[in-house]
């Protein structure tokens, strides 16, 4: 005689079958969730892997399945890396909306992001980046003969280690249709030399560790303060306005892993760079007291200006309250 299946192992085959009663049932008499069948599939990966059982997935998911559970080997990942995989934009859009990590990467060293890449589709590229981005948008490309528009955007580094501070990248895509940027810049790698933003023709150019440059600039006059929001998202820095609690869930939505910001957190007396440590330095000679020692020292290592007012930074110095 065959052994007798376990309530796990009963769940994960009424998941299979699309029973959603069964599911029910079965959880209501003890039945765990995270039953892994001999792939390494847990009932909410293999329900994210089929657009047929969707209210499946969304029924694992209200019940208390884990939206993070990992499996390793040949095909790794979590539910969104197995969803992202198919080109399953509904089933993405399901589990970020219920706490997605989007910043894990499978065995392969790749996140979910870079999955959906990788296989072309581009509306899941998009709904992911929209979720995780601290800007996304339009600007202009410029070049010496002929300068044209691009969709950017500035994005968390995948990593295998969570933190608070996060180290971005830049992606540059030809257009929306595009599942795989053209370009991608590790800014904390690449150099940032902010030219004439008080000016007409306000630009940035980068400068990568390859010796590459590129060159962006606001698509048109009233684009400027769009292009102000993406000089500072790319040194990390996030909008306050119009009201903190959308900054917080901006931070919050990332890592959902980490400890929560709170909604009423007094954001004037922390690093508006990582958002993490307290103000205790100073900028000169413009005295905007702006971040955390460390987050000041690395603005200064690479030229770049006060997050405050823009202004050339000549020294920063510590602060000590008595």
């Amino acid at each position: 005689m065959g052994l007798k299946q376990s309530k796990e192992e009963r769940l994960y085959k009424e998941a299979s079958y699309g029973n959603i009663q069964s599911i029910k049932f079965l959880h209501s008499r003890g039945a765990g969730l995270e039953w892994i069948d001999k792939d390494g599939k847990t009932p909410l990966m293999l329900a994210s892997m089929d657009p047929k059982v969707y209210d499946v997935a969304k029924t694992l998911i209200e019940l208390g399945a884990n939206v993070n559970a990992y499996r390793s080997g040949r095909h790794a990942g979590t539910p969104l890396h197995h969803a992202a995989k198919r080109g399953l934009l509904e089933m993405v859009k399901l589990l970020l909306s219920s706490g997605a990590d989007v910043l894990v990467i499978n065995d392969d060293g790749l996140s979910a992001l870079d999955v959906a890449r990788v296989n072309g589709y581009s509306n899941v590229v998009r709904a992911i980046e929209e979720h995780s981005c601290f800007f996304s948008g339009w600007l202009l490309e410029l070049h010496e003969s002929v300068s044209q528009e691009v969709w950017v955007v500035i994005l968390p580094s995948a990593t295998r280690k969570l933190a608070r501070t996060f180290k971005l990248e830049l992606a540059i895509y030809p257009g929306l249709q595009f599942a795989k940027p053209r370009t991608i810049i590790e800014l904390w790698n690449a150099n940032m030399d902010e030219r004439n933003f008080d000016q007409a023709d306000p630009a940035v150019v980068f400068s990568s560790s390859d010796k590459s440059l590129t060159k962006l600039g606001p698509v048109n006059e009233s684009g400027k303060k769009q292009f102000q929001r993406f000089c500072n998202a790319c040194k990390g820095i996030l909008q306050t306005t119009p009201a903190d609690h959308e900054l917080t869930s901006a931070v919050n939505k990332i890592v959902p892993s980490a400890p929560p910001l709170p909604d009423m957190m007094d954001f004037s007396s922390l690093c508006v760079i990582c958002l993490d440590a307290p103000v205790e330095g100073a900028c000169i000679p413009c005295g905007h007291m702006a971040g955390c020692m460390s987050c000041l020292n690395e603005i200064k290592s690479k030229k770049w200006d006060c997050p405050a007012c823009r202004a050339k930074i000549n020294q920063v110095v510590r602060l000590y309250a008595v």
